[in-house]
């Protein structure tokens, strides 16, 4: 788990997605081609290169932990999962060695920002935000490429279909993500999560108390001459 720095965000989308009480909007976009990090300095990034290779029944993380049925894995096997585009580092395929599955991700503090570098991108992956149970919203592979330009044909080197997705909540907030696919194929790496600092107005500055009571010295001295005047 490490924190990096990344380009600029491009292709921004907007979804509007209502709940029972309230709409959350999330802006959707796709990082430039070639990028594989995320767009905020602040996030951090699980790049699952201290894993060892094989299946990964759970995985705890600073700011959460992660479970389900998926795999580490750091090269290609047809038919099964395949490295993404310009990666060569370790990845995680979700599912497998299941065909069909899913893998949770459990947040321990309330976040508005999800990225992740999506690997040959299928319509039957889909990816469900979550706040305290309550579903907020889902994107299936197809949805995602229509908000971004791209496409969720599966081609494995292809930038059309493998780029770095990046999702901000604004206002809204999610404590858990599943990753989820119907078949053999949905390979993401670079998962980043974070909360965006807002912009804090500053507060007025407090009268010192030598200032106060200066400023209470001279109402007084000024009641005074007051009382001075009506008397003569």
């Amino acid at each position: 788990m490490k924190k990096y720095l990344s380009g600029t965000v491009t292709g921004a989308c907007l979804l509007v997605v209502f709940q029972t009480a309230q709409a959350t909007s999330i802006d959707v976009s796709a990082e430039s081609p070639g990028v594989l990090w995320p767009s905020l300095p602040s996030a951090t990034v699980l790049t699952f290169d201290d894993l060892p290779i094989g299946s990964l029944p759970s995985y705890q993380f600073s700011g959460g932990t992660l479970s389900g049925s998926g795999a580490i894995e750091d090269s290609s096997v047809v038919d099964k999962y395949a490295q993404p585009a310009a990666d060569a580092t370790s990845f995680l395929t979700v599912s497998y060695p299941s065909a069909s599955g899913a893998v949770q991700l459990i947040f321990a503090n309330d976040e508005n920002y999800f990225g992740l570098y999506w690997g040959s991108m299928d319509s039957y992956n889909s990816i469900t935000f979550l706040k305290s149970n309550e579903q907020i919203a889902t994107y299936s592979g197809t949805s995602i490429a229509n908000l971004t330009g791209l496409v969720a044909n599966g081609q494995q080197q292809s930038a059309s279909s493998n780029r770095y997705i990046e999702f901000n909540l604004g206002a809204g907030f999610y404590d858990e993500v599943i990753l989820s696919t119907t078949d053999f194929g949905f390979e993401v790496d670079n998962i980043a999560f974070g909360d965006p600092p807002s912009p804090i107005s500053a507060a007025p500055l407090p009268i010192s108390e030598p200032g106060t009571l200066m400023v209470l010295g001279s109402s007084l001295y000024g009641l005074a001459l007051v009382r001075r005047r009506r008397i003569r």
